[in-house]
């Protein structure tokens, strides 16, 4: 699943693409990502307008239109936009398309493709509850730790579950929270209630860390399976812990497999 990393890479790639654009034409006839819409009212709601932004807060991407409309994207588990030259032939699992020109003469197209289907398209005037939940975003927003550790106060979770919630921090998956915790060198499964001040500064920095490395490995790539591998315990259940050379272990945390070091993350109770 698209974590905030890649989010991040797709704003910046349709920011390019799309800023200052005109949208001259936009299709889509998926009813499931586009629900509760219709193709022609998606269709209606763009075409002719002028995209004056590219933002994103946690894993959902918002595009601004000069007459106040929003487009709202969420890439589900399997989603990603790519540019193509308008006449490209439609690509394999493409959900929608939107074309434009730019005032420099330069047209092309950006096509949604989602082979599994579980994203979303909405397009608004008012902002939808989904993006109004969020909680504060790591690169937006930055990590307040007084007030991260506040929020993890309230809950008895275990502390991966917790810093997944995104109320809590947005765009923070299964990924990231794997690696910044092992960074921080905290054990997933402890209670969230249980870690001190100190220990969320650590955890803050770990996330920091994590998403460094992970938007770094993002930049050059233009698919999902072009991704470097960048992660230190992350799938490498059974391999050595990079800093320690224990096994890593291998459990399940709130139904998601969670991989770390049970030598060198220390459990907090």
């Amino acid at each position: 699943m698209p974590e905030l990393a890649d989010v991040e890479i797709i704003r910046q790639r349709l920011e390019k693409a799309l800023g200052g654009a005109t949208i001259t034409a936009a299709q889509s006839n998926d009813r499931r990502i586009l629900r509760p819409q219709t193709p022609l009212s998606f269709t209606r709601a763009l075409v002719g307008r002028t995209v004056e932004e590219v933002g994103r807060s946690g894993k959902w991407l918002r595009l601004e239109l000069d007459d106040g409309t929003r487009l709202f994207s969420h890439l589900g588990m399997t989603g990603w936009w790519v540019e193509h030259e308008r006449d490209d032939p439609k690509q394999k699992a493409e959900r929608a398309r939107i074309d434009f020109a730019r005032d420099d003469g330069r047209e092309s197209s950006v096509r949604y493709v989602d082979s599994r289907r579980f994203g979303r398209l909405i397009a608004a005037k008012d902002e939808i509850p989904e993006w109004i939940a969020l909680g504060p975003d790591p690169l937006v927003d930055g990590i307040d730790v007084k007030k991260l550790a506040v929020a993890l106060a309230r809950s008895r979770r275990a502390v991966k579950d917790a810093v997944m919630d995104q109320s809590i921090l947005a765009g923070i998956g299964n990924i990231l929270a794997i690696e910044a915790l092992w960074h921080a060198r905290i054990d997933p499964r402890s209670s969230s209630d249980a870690l001190s001040r100190a220990d969320v500064g650590t955890l803050a920095r770990g996330l920091k860390t994590a998403l460094r490395r992970e938007l770094k490995a993002r930049a050059g790539a233009t698919r999902p399976d072009e991704w470097q591998d960048v992660f230190s315990v992350y799938g490498r259940a059974g391999a050595p812990c990079p800093r320690d050379g224990s096994p890593i272990a291998r459990i399940v945390i709130g139904g998601r497999t969670t991989t770390f070091c049970r030598t060198c993350q220390i459990r907090r109770s």
